[in-house]
């Protein structure tokens, strides 16, 4: 007779204590603790809070040292594609258009006048670089950098609040920034980088103060999420999630909640006033940015956005194969990869969905039932927005626009996995998927800065 296998253990899947306030954070208890750093110095118990981050930033050098060695880019070139700087600079000479038109960027052209077509938050980031230089050439690949490291970190901690293990944490925050197709945005400060790389980090830092256990921390999970906004306007789809979060880590009853989530809003609110007001002088609409009276979106068949673009979009966003090898033959910039390929962690996410089970999960858990739910549908209709746009992302190695769902859909990776009563062996099983990440858009990156 076969004797039944005693199951694993494993204090990750921990439930809470009866009675005790639950979160999505599975691992948040063990998690506040450091096990393997106590009774040592203090010189190392900081070495050992700090090795996830040395080992993130040594990752990223080398990735700057396989770019360096293969590509002429440097960190401390000019960027000439500098829309950002361009406009905080006018904006300090007193004006809010363009004194001509840049022929190499995408310039809207309203009223007679020239103006920059962008969301403007990644100005208002830059302007006190532009004050204290005097000019808008900025040091844009060096603020690219900062934004890279700052993503690299909170992708770190969002994982260790959910998993609870340093080495785990380390491990996802770096499939998320080296082995997914945000690589592709990370390094350089060109203005279509730069806004989508803000978003992203904005994004990051939205979640993590949503899932701490500090209830101050929802104002700066509300503005962080309208910063992103004004990075991506995309991202507001999120604003159901963050608050279903904030939440969650309230408790008690609803009506209560909604009252504070007004005050914790207050900052959020008058950010987005003042960038709905911005768009209204400019272009008479608080609606609009400046992407509809561009010349490609004039002469688009259906306008910036419409559903004619989205049968062939969504063919383009899960089907299509690279069809040329970079480095042997430059990649063809205009025609992206499906998104599965491009972000292998897009298939860690949801093969561990699919697998969750979630409603199997006790009566108690209804609302965390809501929450991991919820996220799936967002990113989904997120994609079918993007889908609906005239184009796919311009000169790019991927699929560019899609980079913009990675942020919740890590979040969802971790927090399923983190719920796991065991989850031994998930850096293996996920180690060939990041491998191949790393590789495809490595190559791809190196191709494509060596095309533009």
């Amino acid at each position: 007779m076969a004797i039944p296998r005693k199951r694993r253990q494993c204090s990750l899947g921990t439930r809470a204590a009866k009675g005790q306030q639950r979160n999505f954070c599975p691992a948040a208890d063990n998690a506040a603790k450091a096990p393997g750093a106590e009774g040592h110095s203090i010189l190392y118990k900081l070495f050992y809070e700090a090795t996830p981050f040395i080992i993130m930033f040594t990752a990223i050098f080398i990735v700057y040292a396989l770019v360096y060695g293969n590509t002429n880019f440097r960190i401390t070139h000019g960027n000439a594609f500098n829309s950002y700087s361009i406009q905080a600079y006018r904006w300090l000479q007193g004006h809010l258009d363009l004194a001509y038109n840049y022929r190499h960027l995408e310039i809207a052209l309203f009223d007679n006048r020239y103006w920059i077509s962008f969301p403007p938050l990644p100005s208002v980031i830059l302007l006190p670089f532009v004050a204290i230089l005097g000019s808008p050439n900025t040091p844009d690949h060096y603020i690219a950098l900062a934004i890279f490291m700052m993503v690299a970190i909170y992708a770190y901690k969002i994982a260790y609040r959910q998993l609870g293990n340093r080495l785990y944490a380390t491990f996802f925050a770096l499939f998320l920034i080296l082995g997914t197709n945000y690589l592709q945005i990370a390094i350089r400060g060109i203005v279509w980088h730069m806004a989508q790389n803000l978003g992203f980090m904005f994004t990051l830092m939205a979640i993590y103060y949503s899932i701490t256990k500090n209830k101050r921390h929802s104002i700066l999970a509300l503005f962080l999420l309208c910063c992103a906004m004004g990075c991506r306007p995309l991202q507001g789809i999120y604003i159901p999630l963050i608050i279903c979060l904030l939440y969650q880590r309230h408790g008690g009853a609803f009506f209560p909640f909604v009252k504070k989530l007004f005050l914790y809003s207050i900052p959020a609110i008058i950010l987005g006033a003042g960038l709905l007001a911005f768009n209204y002088v400019r272009f008479g609409s608080i609606f609009e940015f400046g992407h509809n009276f561009l010349p490609a979106s004039m002469a688009a068949p259906y306008g910036q956005f419409g559903v004619g673009y989205m049968a062939n979009h969504l063919r383009v966003m899960f089907l299509r194969f690279p069809t040329q090898l970079p480095l042997i033959t430059h990649y063809t910039l205009f025609q992206p990869i499906a998104i599965w390929i491009i972000s292998p962690l897009v298939i860690s996410y949801v093969v561990v969905l699919v697998k969750s089970k979630v409603t199997r999960w006790e009566k108690d858990d209804a609302l965390r039932d809501i929450f991991l739910l919820l996220m799936p549908v967002l990113i989904v209709l997120h994609l079918l927005l993007l889908s609906a746009h005239k184009d796919v992302g311009g000169p790019q190695f991927g699929y560019r626009y899609t980079i913009d769902v990675l942020p919740v859909m890590f979040l969802g990776l971790v927090t399923l996995l983190g719920k796991a009563k065991c989850i031994d062996g998930i850096v293996s099983r996920n180690s060939g998927l990041f491998a191949f990440g790393f590789f495809i858009n490595i190559i791809g990156l190196i191709d494509a800065i060596g095309v533009r």
